[in-house]
């Protein structure tokens, strides 16, 4: 298939990592499919990036928490009769605080999108991937897949979920065209409200902190490769290497204290 007349399929795309994504995609004339909540600025950024780039741009604003949006996502593609010989999964939300004093609403939206939303997306549309002689399956993971993280028990708990995932789906697919690929940044400067509490936190999570074009760039460039596991950043490669080598116990204390004034 002509891979000029194929597309990538971006979720979350509206802003932060995963407007980052699109523009990192776009440089490399690559086709487009963005998805992002209602009223999130994805029209804007289709706009912007259609003005710079030369590529097929198509989006779709819906709210991937709803039981059938995944379904919707998909059967937008197949009625519109877009390849989708890369999908990224990275639309997400966070989440801080003791799980105790979290709603019920707050805990079924961290599940839902982090969880559901990328499970199903990969589901739905992991057969039509493997008709291409290469495609891309990237999960936008986080560091905090690898540590148990107190403070955000829920939201990690659900990375690890996309990291085990993402390893056991590259086994399945073994033999395939299909590659699988998940990245573990740690902090992401996405807006402003992040850039305004680096001021206030240890030096570990100012050094771990990357620009969010930064950590498209790896990402992307890491998916086109191949690779299984990203963890963008010397700094926290380092402190992956480390993670592996001492007790959770510790690692618990040293998370907590890191990230105690954040």
């Amino acid at each position: 298939m002509n891979s000029k007349r194929n597309y990538c399929l971006i979720t979350g795309a509206s802003k932060g990592i995963g407007k980052a994504l699109a523009e990192e995609c776009a440089k490399r004339e690559i086709n487009l499919f963005l998805v992002a909540l209602p009223k999130s600025g994805l029209e804007e950024t289709v706009t912007s990036l259609a003005e710079k780039n030369q590529i097929d741009i198509k989006f779709l604003s819906i709210d991937l928490t709803k039981k059938d949006a995944p379904k919707r996502v998909y059967d937008y593609a197949k009625s519109h009769n877009l390849k989708i010989d890369k999908l990224i999964n990275n639309a997400g939300v966070g989440g801080y605080g003791e799980m105790e004093k979290q709603s019920p609403e707050e805990v079924d939206n961290i599940i839902m999108l982090n969880i559901r939303a990328t499970t199903l997306l990969t589901y739905y549309f992991l057969s039509d991937l493997q008709k291409f002689p290469k495609a891309h399956i990237l999960n936008i993971s986080s560091f905090a897949a690898f540590i148990p993280f107190p403070n955000k028990s829920i939201y990690a708990a659900t990375k690890t979920y996309i990291l085990f995932f993402s390893r056991a789906l590259n086994a399945e697919l073994k033999g395939t065209s299909v590659k699988v690929t998940s990245v573990h940044p740690n902090g992401v400067k996405t807006n402003s409200r992040i850039k305004e509490s680096l001021k206030n936190v240890s030096m570990i999570a100012k050094i771990t902190t990357l620009e969010a074009d930064t950590v498209a760039r790896y990402a992307i460039e890491g998916m086109i490769k191949g690779k299984k596991l990203i963890v963008p950043g010397w700094a926290t490669r380092f402190f992956y290497i480390l993670g592996s080598i001492i007790p959770y116990g510790f690692i618990v204390r040293i998370v907590g204290w890191a990230f105690r004034k954040t």
